[in-house]
């Protein structure tokens, strides 16, 4: 690459602020691989937990205490609970999330199938007589509830979202809705559809539906996950064929902390190959200025993919990792830090 060609990359991408470079600016916390539902678009229903080195994790309390302690140390742009399984089912989902608000982290982002969000809420150990977890949510002042939902019909939902129950979900979030206008809860509500062959002809009613309910509708590329689930006709590996790809921005916004405390590069790594490290030895902000996460991100801006890790040169996923629309950009626009159109702009493709 040319030394101009690669200046102008490092203008353009790169760490957001100075801050970036010191703390990465989004945690994407897993606090279990375990999940309650088998969705189509997911590793889950298509091997991952079968697997003969699958072994059910939940997070350590000290180790989830040793995480949430730095990361309360540094200004973030959000910290996500976003695991690998449902992130309710871990028995002490309600006592992590009031942990990391009395330690002032926010925003704090929950997403969420939301089929247990009925369940009795459990703190220390005990429930809480008359509450469920969807009430203990909003009153915790979680900041964001970022619910997968997928489809809008019976038969299509539990097609989609296998083993979940239509009806119980969208009680769930009605009744989420109406508890947070009564207690007149600061919570966000966001709701979100994957953009898959299967559930497509809904996707227009989908968004139509829910947008004058919640705070923000999210439509989310169909991903391979490394491999892990199966590609599919007009998704994006073949919508974004002859573009030229950019570097992975997860190398300058996130980390992903896995329920055993490993710190990863890489959000769709289910199988932990792209560890750097892990909170028993290490440090978050070691792990994110050390010399081999500065090697990898070298490797990016040079477009030398294949170099960087055994991972990146046959990646497909960066194709959903865009700089400009991340995740990070729903959030900031539900929190009214800034307006954003609902979809993103349109790439151009090289012919």
């Amino acid at each position: 690459m040319p030394k101009d060609e690669l200046t102008q990359t490092k203008i353009r991408y790169g760490f957001q602020s100075p801050e970036a470079a010191v703390f990465p600016p989004i945690i994407v916390l897993e606090n279990t691989n375990v999940c309650n539902l088998r969705c189509i678009h997911c590793p889950q229903a298509h091997g991952y937990p079968e697997r003969q080195d699958f072994h059910a994790h939940y997070m350590d309390w000290e180790i989830y205490k040793k995480a949430i302690d730095e990361i309360a140390e540094h200004k973030i742009n959000h910290l996500r609970f976003s695991p690998a399984g449902e992130a309710l089912i871990h028995p002490q989902i309600l006592d992590q999330l009031a942990y990391a608000k009395a330690k002032g982290i926010s925003p704090l982002n929950l997403t969420t199938n939301g089929l247990t969000l009925d369940n009795p809420a459990v703190a220390q150990g005990n429930k809480i007589p008359g509450k469920s977890i969807s009430d203990r949510l909003l009153e915790l002042g979680v900041d964001i509830i970022d619910i997968s939902l997928d489809a809008v019909s019976k038969e299509k939902y539990e097609s989609v979202r296998q083993w979940s129950k239509y009806h119980r979900v969208w009680g769930n979030i009605h009744r989420l809705l109406y508890m947070r206008e009564k207690i007149n809860a600061p919570t966000k509500i966001m709701l979100s559809i994957v953009d898959q062959p299967e559930s497509r002809e809904e996707l227009e009613a989908f968004v139509n539906y829910w947008t004058p309910l919640v705070d923000r509708v999210i439509v989310r590329p169909y991903l391979e996950n490394l491999g892990l689930t199966p590609g599919k006709p007009d998704t994006l590996v073949e919508q974004l064929q002859g573009i030229e790809r950019w570097p992975c921005p997860q190398f300058w916004k996130r980390v992903t902390i896995t329920p055993e405390g490993h710190i990863r590069f890489c959000v769709v790594d289910w199988l932990d190959k792209s560890v750097l490290g892990n909170l028993e030895t290490h440090s978050i902000k070691e792990v994110w200025q050390n010399a081999e996460y500065e090697r990898l991100r070298g490797c990016h801006f040079r477009r030398d993919y294949q170099a960087a890790h055994d991972m990146c040169g046959p990646c497909t996923d960066w194709m959903g990792m865009r700089w400009e629309w991340g995740f990070e950009v729903a959030v900031g626009a539900v929190l009214g830090q800034k307006e954003m159109p609902s979809k993103p702009p349109v790439l151009n493709v090289l012919s």
